[in-house]
């Protein structure tokens, strides 16, 4: 659907505001870099703002698409109701949370006597001797919460296939823009969660050898 704003005149506006291009599809300028895509629309009486992503992820072309899938999942068909596409983005983040907070992490002394225990059997008398003693007299209480951040890291970079942006919205590391941070985050949702759950499995359920196995083979 064709629209009125035009790619020249949106890269040159740089007047804070919102700009219309038409069937709900709005330019939102906050400053002379930020810009975004969002479609407004109502549902039960209120109006809704939907983030479709930053104009620099998201050409003129790409948002009025977005626009036009956004509005047909909100009106539905014949065959499938309408829904609060809004409302339904903060229900799968809610849920994302919940699971999320359901994750209880070993502490990293639960894991290396995992290891351990797992490798014991095949180690030296000298390493059952240097492995435990070490750990208590260099890692055990120094280990912080960036250390689990590295490891989950390294784990999802190298035992997964998830992409980057996925891992990186899971480390929850901040976008410039609120409003592409939004749109990352409302994409990657449904990955994200995915990742999460498989992450859950492994630190609860997976035996440590596994994943040294992986990174080695």
């Amino acid at each position: 659907m064709a629209g009125r704003l035009k790619p020249l005149d949106i890269e040159r506006q740089t007047k804070p505001g919102k700009y219309a291009d038409g069937a709900g599809l709005y330019l939102i300028i906050t400053g002379p870099t930020s810009k975004s895509w969002s479609y407004r629309y109502w549902k039960d009486g209120k109006e809704r703002w939907h983030g479709l992503g930053s104009l620099k992820d998201v050409s003129l072309k790409d948002a009025r698409l977005a626009r036009d899938a956004a509005r047909l999942r909100v009106k539905g068909d014949r065959s499938t109701a309408g829904v609060d596409i809004v409302q339904e983005r903060r229900k799968a983040r809610d849920e994302m949370k919940a699971v999320e907070a359901k994750v209880v992490l070993p502490t990293f002394e639960e894991c290396a006597e995992a290891y351990i225990r797992a490798n014991w059997s095949s180690w030296s008398e000298k390493h059952r001797d240097q492995w435990p003693s070490s750990l208590k007299r260099y890692a055990y209480g120094r280990v912080t919460v960036h250390g689990f951040r590295s490891t989950f890291a390294t784990w999802a970079e190298e035992c997964t296939d998830y992409p980057d942006g996925v891992r990186e919205a899971a480390l929850a590391h901040k976008y410039k823009s609120e409003t592409t941070a939004a749109y990352q985050r409302g994409q990657k949702l449904e990955k994200r969660r995915a990742l999460m759950k498989d992450w859950a499995v492994f630190l609860t359920g997976a035996n440590v050898t596994q994943f040294e196995d992986r990174r080695t083979g």
